[in-house]
């Protein structure tokens, strides 16, 4: 599977030089990883302005049902030469679960996560714990919402 199999799924964010890159294929696999889990994939660019506001409430959401057994990936769609953004992106918001970087920006990449998808952020896809494909958000996702649709997929009240 290439430099994503050393990257441990439950370790926090690493500086971006050291932050493994992932095809659409990878990707899918870290998501069958975690079957008999609810998993958040979210992709994010460090100059897409609500990406940077909904970064937070992702985070929120996770530490708040991780003991659950709920994952959260999330996919950088910056380019290889923006590692210096990533780095700082990782540094302010701390993420406590991994981040990879989409080893590829084309709409061969796009068409392999989900269609359709042209390549606009973020995007946020929420699958249940049999790894089916749930929720699809092609805007920004409130704290609010994603907690609903993860209590929902849990069968909490």
């Amino acid at each position: 599977m290439g430099a994503i199999a050393s990257a441990p799924l439950a370790a926090p964010a690493a500086l971006a030089d050291s932050v493994a890159t992932a095809t659409a294929e990878e990707i899918h696999a870290l998501i069958a990883e975690h079957h008999g889990s609810v998993v958040v994939v979210n992709f994010w660019a460090t100059w897409c302005p609500p990406c940077l506001k909904e970064f937070p409430d992702l985070i929120e959401v996770y530490e708040q049902n991780r003991a659950r057994g709920v994952a959260v990936i999330a996919v950088s769609m910056n380019a290889e030469d923006e590692t210096q953004d990533i780095d700082e992106f990782l540094e302010s918001f701390a993420p406590p679960f991994p981040v990879y970087r989409a080893a590829s920006i084309d709409n061969a990449f796009y068409a392999g996560i989900v269609e359709p998808w042209f390549g606009e952020l973020p995007i946020t896809l929420v699958f249940d714990a049999a790894g089916e494909l749930r929720h699809y958000h092609r805007k920004a996702i409130t704290r609010d919402e994603l907690s609903a649709e993860i209590a929902a997929l849990l069968g909490l009240p």
